[in-house]
């Protein structure tokens, strides 16, 4: 066996892959962010009640002769089960800064450029490590999602910053964030402590009541047999968001709380309560808005949340066609006013119209510029598009051939094949000539577009399968 096929993958899609097992793994029993929130759910409900029930009993021994004896007991209880509420605090609180702090060594770089080419990278990882419609679906998207909607939010929150478009009065004292990408090293601890980790955590944690045994009863049936993906009826979903908020806030204030202090020195020790005092209630204003839709702020994290909840739905009718329908949801609902224009710009101006990952095939053009009678394929490689509707690519074949030298390329609009006009413009080779190069691509091939002799996209995943084909971020001119 050789080496590639041992070990296929390269050594940032294994720090990827090893991250969603952090945050939400395929089997439990290897502790994670969500784990951590299921044990909390169960056990910790079940201990804080019984501590409240030794205390009510404390109360009661007033009037008896042993109570001396008893009282030391049930004290020395209370003790135990106080102790150990805190130490499983901490401890989740510490998995939960480890993977924030995983995440932004993923997607940040030294310089601004930097930090948007390994965040086009995290996501386009992501992306295509999916495999489309295919087999549990859902169940993977449903993984993959916590962590693509928290490099989001934290590049729309740079913009924002950049373009103060929600006034908030926490959000106002890091204008200067800007600076971190200087090499301003105070910039940078406070960045990721007082900003990074509570949007990053807000993202993680933003729908983290699913996951308690109330939330879970009306999702999987009391004998948890029924698909959790179904289509609720209007009373449950009412019930679930019900729920979902209760727990999820719940958890932010009691299940995490703030870390503990350790040293001796006053002022160092007020100041430490202070700020992460004050990071913590941020996060709680940040999950509760998204939840309210009262203050604006919790848009932060709700204009990811809606982005993905098309481009990893877990909905049956799932196709990569309407990948790009994600970016006019959001055109849609600010349109409507139901988000804030503004930002909502700055959302789709970061991702345009095609996501991280996605298959374009293309008509390729000769050194004159003219375009030629045949297609190849690209994918997505780069946020940002000084246009929407043509994305920033990897071509990955020359000739129908694939290469792994291809060149960073910006798809034309009038070359994309995802618009209809173009694909009636090959339409003129014939059937004949179409076949020839689908029978060179067709591997590649979706179901859905091999109904099609021009097709409006091509599926990705495979060719990704390949170790030397994952250094698609790296420009070769």
């Amino acid at each position: 066996m050789s080496a590639q096929s041992q070990n296929p993958d390269n050594i940032y899609t294994q720090q990827v892959k090893h991250l969603l097992s952090l945050v939400y793994p395929q089997e439990s029993g290897f502790g994670s962010i969500f784990e951590d929130a299921r044990h909390y759910f169960s056990l910790s409900t079940t201990l804080e009640q019984h501590t409240a029930d030794l205390k009510a009993q404390l109360l009661k021994l007033k009037d008896r002769k042993d109570k001396e004896v008893l009282a030391g007991q049930l004290t020395q209880q209370i003790k135990n089960n106080t102790q150990k509420l805190e130490e499983e605090r901490l401890a989740r609180l510490e998995r939960l800064e480890a993977v924030c702090s995983k995440i932004i060594s993923l997607c940040e770089g030294e310089t601004w450029a930097e930090t948007q080419q390994l965040s086009a990278k995290f996501l386009g990882t992501l992306m295509l490590l999916t495999r489309g419609a295919d087999g549990n679906f859902a169940r993977v998207h449903q993984r993959y999602k916590p962590i693509y909607k928290a490099v989001l939010t934290l590049r729309l929150a740079d913009r924002l910053l950049a373009h103060d478009t929600i006034a908030h009065s926490y959000l106002s004292k890091y204008r200067e964030a800007i600076a971190r990408f200087r090499n301003d090293q105070y910039w940078k601890d406070k960045w990721k402590t007082e900003l990074g980790i509570p949007l990053i955590s807000a993202a993680l944690l933003q729908d983290i009541g699913l996951q308690s045994s109330a939330a879970l009863t009306i999702l999987k049936g009391p004998d948890g047999d029924l698909d959790e993906f179904r289509l609720l009826d209007e009373s449950q979903r009412k019930d679930l968001l019900k729920i979902n908020y209760h727990f999820t806030m719940k958890y932010l204030a009691d299940g995490l709380g703030i870390p503990k202090y350790t040293g001796n020195v006053k002022d160092e020790r007020d100041r430490f309560i202070k700020v992460h005092s004050d990071a913590s209630s941020f996060l709680q204003q940040l999950v509760k808005d998204a939840f309210l839709s009262k203050t604006g702020l919790g848009e932060l994290v709700k204009i990811p949340q809606i982005y993905v909840s098309i481009v990893l739905s877990t909905k049956s009718d799932y196709t990569r066609l309407d990948l790009p329908k994600g970016y006019l949801l959001i055109e849609q609902l600010a349109k409507k006013g139901s988000l804030n224009k503004h930002l909502a710009q700055d959302f789709t101006n970061l991702v345009g119209y095609f996501p991280q990952g996605f298959g374009i095939t293309f008509i390729p053009t000769n050194e004159k510029g003219q375009e030629k009678n045949q297609y190849e394929y690209a994918i997505v490689v780069g946020l940002n598009p000084a246009k929407p509707a043509e994305p920033i690519c990897k071509v990955v074949t020359r000739n129908q051939k694939f290469v792994t030298s291809g060149a960073q390329e910006v798809i034309d609009k009038s070359r994309n094949l995802y618009f209809p006009a173009n694909r009636k413009k090959l339409m003129r080779l014939g059937e004949a000539r179409l076949g020839e190069i689908m029978a060179q691509l067709s591997n590649n091939f979706t179901q859905n577009s091999l109904d099609e002799l021009v097709p409006s996209f091509w599926e990705p995943h495979d060719f990704f399968g390949f170790k030397k084909h994952q250094n698609l971020w790296t420009k070769n001119n």
